[in-house]
């Protein structure tokens, strides 16, 4: 399992592309932001820590996030893609993120469709799966949109800025339907 082929975005307003450096300082200003972090388990305390998700991946059980872009202007709107890969088990947990100018106009749906076909159908996964804050019910709704199921409560599955926090877990198992 290499990911060696991007997905590719049919959307009008965004594209997926690779990260590149240059779209680190725009991905740590919104994931700072309280409104995005009271939800979430990052903690990043400077552009440095996101540094090492920039770039082509091809190697197996490596990390692997997208750029989410404005598809007029090819600038960093959020993120998708895996972390968490298990080859041996052909399963990877996806994670996403948008910067909230552009919540509810339906991109971070559209754009888990897409992962999640790819990863089945070219990547050869047989689970996805993500963890959810409790509080994070749109996520949550992401998610289900997408033909998820949850699956259950994982207690202090996490920790989340020093504390142990509670995740739902969820699921899209490939020919399940």
């Amino acid at each position: 399992m290499r990911f060696t082929q991007l997905p590719e975005s049919a959307s009008e307003l965004v594209t997926l592309r690779l990260l590149t450096p240059a779209d680190i300082p725009q991905w740590f200003a919104y994931l700072t932001m309280p409104v995005v972090f009271e939800h979430t388990s990052w903690d990043v305390q400077s552009p440095a820590e996101l540094e090492r998700y920039a770039g082509a991946s091809q190697v197996p059980s490596a990390l692997l996030r997208l750029c989410i872009a404005d598809r007029s202007t090819d600038r960093l709107v959020g993120t998708i893609g895996f972390h968490t890969v298990s080859p041996e088990n052909r399963s990877a947990e996806l994670a996403y993120d948008l910067t909230p100018q552009w919540w509810g106009q339906g991109i971070a749906s559209s754009m888990c469709a897409v992962v999640v076909q790819w990863a089945h159908l070219h990547v050869g996964l047989l689970r996805v799966q993500a963890t959810v804050l409790e509080s994070n019910t749109r996520s949550m709704a992401v998610l289900q949109r997408n033909g998820f199921d949850r699956e259950g409560l994982l207690r202090s599955y996490r920790m989340v800025r020093g504390r142990p926090g509670d995740f739902c877990m969820y699921s899209h198992v490939r020919d399940a339907r």
